[in-house]
Parts: structure tokens; C-alpha cells; sequence
């Protein structure tokens, strides 16, 4: 059996697609601009789990983010994606799932140089469910009150990822 490369939807600066590319190969110094989602999960207690990318991820390795981000399958719905990476980076299923910022969009360089550059719609969901976290996706977790992540990032906004601190803005505005 022959392993098929994971692949991401390309996009036009209005949104719309225009292609595919294998992911491996998109994210470079100049990464074509994609399709991705973030996804902030929260438990009964109100808490949202944060997440500390593998030290072997190839951007921003090391830094807390949110619960988790991922991209859809060329022609896979979002909430199957969602789904999907919910289980593969952190071991659990989610329900509840809502879409709080549709039009979230952003374009974030690495210390090496690589480039993040997402047409990013963020989502909420939650879980009852222990985290198993995958170690190529996640060093570390912690289940945070949302207050005291937003303190964290606002006074070292250096050890988070750059689309975290943009998408709580974004949501505190709304």
C-alpha cells in the first residue's frame, strides 16, 4: 500500500480554492496561502486546554497555542476535519462543536524563516475525555481559567503562538 501525501487546499486571496498541494512541501519562506482551522476546547469546569507544540514541529516548536489547529482534506466538511485532529493530536472526541470567528485569517513568519500564511476559521468545542496527546503534536497541556490564559499571553505574548494572541483579541472584541 502506497502512502498518499497529506494534502492542503490552496486559496486565492478572496477565499476561494484554487488547488491543492502536498502539506509537507507548503509551508516554506513563501507559503502559499491555505485552508486551516484552530480549535479551542474547553471542559465542564469552563477551562480551555492550551497546548505546547512538540519541540519536533517544524513551526513554532516549543510555544503554547491553542487546544489544537489542523487543515481539511481537499473536499472534507470542516467538522470532519475537526474531528479528525482532535483525536490524531490529543486522543479525544469532541462535541459542541461552534465556529466563533469564520473570517480568521493571518500571515505569521518563524524564527527560521518559515511562514504560516492561513485563511484560519477558529472553533470551540468540548470534551469530557482524558487527553492522550500525540508526542509529535504536543510536549505539554494544562487546562487553564480563559482569564488567566489571556493575562499570560498579553504579559509574554513570546511564548505563545502569534495566531493565538490574534484570535483572542479577535474574540474579545466581539
Amino acid at each position: 500500500m502506497t502512502d498518499i501525501p497529506e494534502q492542503v487546499v490552496l486559496l486565492s486571496d478572496a477565499g476561494d480554492h484554487i488547488g491543492v498541494a502536498d502539506k509537507a512541501r507548503v509551508h516554506t519562506k513563501e507559503t502559499a496561502l491555505h485552508l486551516a482551522f484552530s480549535c479551542h476546547i474547553y471542559n465542564a469546569e469552563g477551562e480551555v486546554l492550551v497546548t505546547r507544540r512538540a519541540l519536533s514541529k517544524l513551526t513554532w516548536p516549543g510555544v503554547w497555542t491553542n487546544s489544537f489547529c489542523g487543515h481539511p482534506s481537499p473536499g472534507e466538511d470542516m467538522a470532519d476535519a475537526i474531528t479528525r485532529r482532535a483525536k490524531y493530536e490529543l486522543g479525544i472526541a469532541i462535541s459542541e462543536l461552534q465556529l466563533v470567528l469564520p473570517d480568521f485569517r493571518y500571515r505569521a513568519v518563524d524564527s527560521s524563516g518559515i511562514v504560516e500564511n492561513e485563511i484560519c476559521p477558529v472553533y470551540r468545542a468540548v470534551t469530557a475525555d482524558e487527553i492522550a496527546p500525540n508526542p509529535d503534536e504536543v510536549a505539554e497541556f494544562d487546562w487553564v481559567d480563559p482569564q488567566s490564559l489571556h493575562s499570560a499571553v498579553a504579559a509574554t505574548p513570546f511564548a505563545f503562538s502569534p495566531w493565538l494572541g490574534w484570535q483572542l483579541e479577535q474574540l474579545d472584541a466581539r
